[in-house]
């Protein structure tokens, strides 16, 4: 009788897992945002730039102001305000977990209320607040918000998302919506990256990695390699009704018929974004050639979406014989797309690489040369690596790549860069700061200086210098003639050096609400949203950036 309970359990077990990680919403229904056809602008796990995409983003026809609907009963628990991120940002919680709503255009009277008056409390434009169950319960299906573009959005949208009560974990939203949109398309891919492993595998008798263009999801030529390889596709989704282009839901890799890898983006936390720097080939994805989602996992990536067992996706080439390698692609309906490789076993000589300059992840490292030092904590390195500093006229290069596929490093949180301050022309050290150069410009990194050295955190290898910033934002007023025709100001505002980083208008002496957008750099007012009198009134903007240059608008106006 034990044994049965035993397997039957056993059993429960692996069906609970089979049906992946929003089984723990089963019963749960949540009702449409919108009161027309869903269709999505993007959909969730998309890989960005530094992070995974956290929700879906629902259409609204290229408009904002587009109502949203509560989709179940809760109560507003957070209101948030951002320059960037998603702008005005709502949060819902419901029974067991939460709803996130971003980049809207406004709020619902009550709460807009609530957070302008702690705005002017405050003196300040950027706000987080949390509420009490009591203070704003809302229903399924009424008012929630109003759709917009503000944030770090570039189009009218609603970005949505589900997530546990911590607010940490984050779900995908279509196992709520899939029944109420409608994709019949497969994903497609167009080309796929080959990894020979460095020291232990080769590619056309090199060591080097190839990149093979794909027609139509097809490479017509066989892949000569011996030793372990490793894959990496180019591929995008897409979906009925839309021109948009999608994330790929699960990527699986079978050879001969055995399967090396899987990933299904169901569930992932915040703690786990930046694993997307391990996820991706993010040193062709930085020189342009592409995003190429590995199908074999680093030693230190531990995203729990991505299975690949004890060879973590690496295929060994030890026979003189053909190879069939199949790339699996599908959405979350089920639309499937397989890309198909021959890989012929090739015998040759492998190269060995130097094993100098070779740092452990599981390990803090250091690596010192006169002028420059950088420090790699334990953990930051996804997989062992072999990096090298050379500093030449006050230009760092950190280069070098992981020991075993030879890609560009870049490192889970930081490695902390330190640069010698050199002979920078500047008066005030606290200027000075950290830049990245690469061929199409110059990036601000960060850092501060300190006893003859500029220390800042660097996200990868590549060229570092010490710069100074001493010029103040820039702070141009927007057709001037129509202010007050339109009751508004407008100012364009950036910094050509760092970053804004704060703001503050005054009417009379008196703190008066500026709103400031760091995607399109614009800083506004309206008069009639901040009740303002009609009449002669002195204005005052105070704009600062990251190393405490300002500048100061004043004028004397009439309204």
């Amino acid at each position: 009788m034990k044994l049965i309970l035993r397997k039957i359990t056993l059993i429960i077990c692996i069906l609970l897992s089979a049906a992946g990680a929003n089984a723990q919403f089963d019963g749960v229904e949540l009702g449409s945002p919108f009161d027309f056809e869903l269709l999505l602008s993007a959909n969730f796990g998309e890989l960005r730039s530094n992070h995974f995409h956290a929700g879906v983003d629902f259409k609204t026809g290229g408009v904002s102001g587009k109502q949203i609907k509560c989709v179940a009963d809760g109560y507003i628990c957070r209101a948030k305000v951002e320059t960037a991120g998603y702008g005005l940002a709502l949060y819902v919680m419901h029974d067991g977990y939460m709803t996130v709503y971003g980049h809207l255009d406004r709020f619902p009277a009550d709460v807009a209320k609530r957070v302008r008056d702690y705005q002017y409390d405050k003196e300040r434009f950027e706000v987080d607040l949390h509420f009490q169950p009591d203070e704003f319960p809302v229903k399924r299906g009424e008012l929630l918000a109003y759709a917009g573009n503000t944030g770090y959005s570039f189009g009218p949208h609603l970005h949505f998302e589900v997530r546990d009560t911590t607010g940490n974990e984050l779900y995908n939203p279509l196992c709520f919506y899939k029944e109420s949109i409608k994709d019949t398309r497969a994903p497609k891919a167009t080309a796929v990256a080959v990894y020979p492993r460095q020291g232990g595998g080769s590619l056309f008798a090199a060591n080097s990695s190839c990149v093979f263009k794909l027609k139509n999801g097809v490479l017509a030529d066989t892949i000569e390699a011996w030793g372990d390889i490793a894959f990496a596709v180019e591929a995008l989704d897409y979906m009925d009704g839309t021109s948009n282009k999608y994330g790929i839901y699960r990527t699986e890799l079978f050879v001969d018929g055995e399967k090396y890898y899987e990933s299904q983006m169901d569930n992932f936390s915040f703690g786990e974004n930046k694993l997307i720097l391990s996820s991706v080939d993010k040193g062709r994805e930085k020189r342009d050639e592409g995003t190429f989602q590995k199908f074999f996992v680093a030693p230190n990536n531990p995203l729990r979406e991505l299975k690949a067992g004890d060879s973590r996706g690496w295929v060994t080439i030890d026979e003189k014989r053909l190879y069939n390698v199949e790339c699996h692609l599908v959405d979350y309906y089920g639309n499937k797309s397989v890309v198909n490789l021959v890989v012929r076993g090739d015998s040759c000589d492998i190269v060995q690489p130097a094993n100098d300059m070779l740092l452990s992840w599981r390990k803090r490292n250091t690596i010192n040369v006169p002028g420059a030092s950088l420090v790699v904590p334990k953990g930051e390195l996804f997989d062992d690596a072999r990096l090298s500093i050379v500093n030449d006229g006050g230009l760092c290069t950190v280069s070098g790549g992981y020991a075993s596929t030879g890609e560009d490093v870049f490192f889970h949180h930081g490695a902390e860069l330190s640069l010698s301050a050199g002979d920078v022309p500047v008066d005030d050290k606290s200027k000075l700061y950290i830049c990245e150069i690469t061929e199409k410009d110059t990036a601000w990194v960060g850092g501060k200086y300190a006893d003859g050295w500029v220390v800042g955190k660097i996200s990868s290898q590549g060229c570092y210098a010490v710069a100074a910033d001493t010029v103040p934002p820039v702070l141009e007023p927007v057709g001037e003639k129509s202010w007050m025709k339109n009751a508004r100001l407008v100012f364009d505002l950036y910094d050509n050096e760092t970053r804004v980083t704060s703001f503050r208008g005054t009417l009379n002496g008196k703190f008066v609400l500026f709103k400031y957008n760091r995607k399109d750099k614009r800083l506004t007012f309206d008069f009639k949203q901040e009740n303002i009198r009609s009449g002669n009134h002195k204005l005052k903007v105070v704009v600062t950036d990251a190393y405490g240059n300002s500048t100061v608008f004043e004028k004397s106006i009439k309204y």
